[in-house]
């Protein structure tokens, strides 16, 4: 068995530092073969920068996933060229810069396929193709190379992740949901697909997914823009952790994973 550590979306810098410190020993409790992680928000809540992907990378995550905020920085775009590590979702238009799918090799004899996808509710400034299709376009190339498939799905409605999840239980080991950055509780296996439709976020708590909750209602109750603040007191890490059968490919087991640094 193998046990992969999916982390729900990071938020600041400030948490990167904090898993700088921490997912070592996390690895080690956890008995963790792999770490992924959803960084669609790691500089500054909205978009990933190279440098901090670097950090990211660093602190022991071995693939990270975007979504409909990847392109938000201006240096992302050639570090997706050159980080074979940084996916951005796969069923953007085919001249996107950057790959949308990749295999990461534990040893020898055990490699994984992480494919990032993104849902088409909910986001107004990117248009992506229809995640479903792609999704059957990807998993056909990844199992080629391996029978270990782990979806980041990155949806804009709880309905459109669990559509994927009935879409492609059976198809894939596991379907992670991310960007609603809310942690669900309806982990489970359905057809050896291990499934969640939050995953949550990493970042500081309590606040609002990760910002501070005066500025977020100062929004809402104005109808005007103001800037998010990042909340960087008590970090707490979610996500899930996935145990899978090396040699089938079958999901045995999802837990939800909270640790707060």
């Amino acid at each position: 068995m193998i046990n992969i550590l999916f982390l729900g979306e990071i938020i600041g810098i400030n948490t990167v530092k904090c898993l700088k410190k921490s997912l070592k020993d996390i690895k080690n409790e956890f008995n963790i073969n792999m770490v992924i992680a959803n960084a669609d928000g790691a500089s500054d809540g909205y978009g990933l920068l190279a440098d901090t992907a670097f950090q990211i990378k660093n602190a022991g995550v071995d693939i990270i996933t975007g979504g409909d905020l990847i392109y938000n920085k201006k240096d992302i775009k050639d570090a997706l060229n050159k980080m074979g590590f940084i996916l951005r979702p796969f069923n953007l238009p085919a001249k996107s810069v950057g790959k949308g799918f990749t295999t990461f090799r534990i040893n020898d004899s055990i490699s994984i396929g992480v494919l990032n996808l993104l849902g088409r509710t909910n986001f107004n400034k990117i248009f992506p193709n229809d995640p479903f299709y792609a999704a059957d376009k990807g998993i056909e190339k990844l199992s080629e190379q391996t029978k270990i498939i782990i979806v980041d799905f990155h949806g804009g409605t709880t309905s459109e992740i669990q559509s994927a999840h009935w879409y492609l239980k059976g198809k894939v080991s596991a379907v992670m949901g991310t960007h609603l950055r809310i942690l669900t509780t309806d982990n489970r296996v359905i057809d050896n697909t291990a499934i969640i439709t939050g995953t949550g976020y990493c970042g500081g708590y309590p606040s609002i997914t990760g910002l501070d909750p005066e500025t977020e209602i100062k929004k809402i109750k104005s109808g005007q823009f103001y800037y998010s603040k990042i909340v960087n007191e008590n970090v707490e890490l979610q996500g899930a952790i996935i145990t899978i059968d090396e040699t089938t490919g079958f999901a045995q087991n999802i837990e939800i994973f909270k640790k707060t640094i």
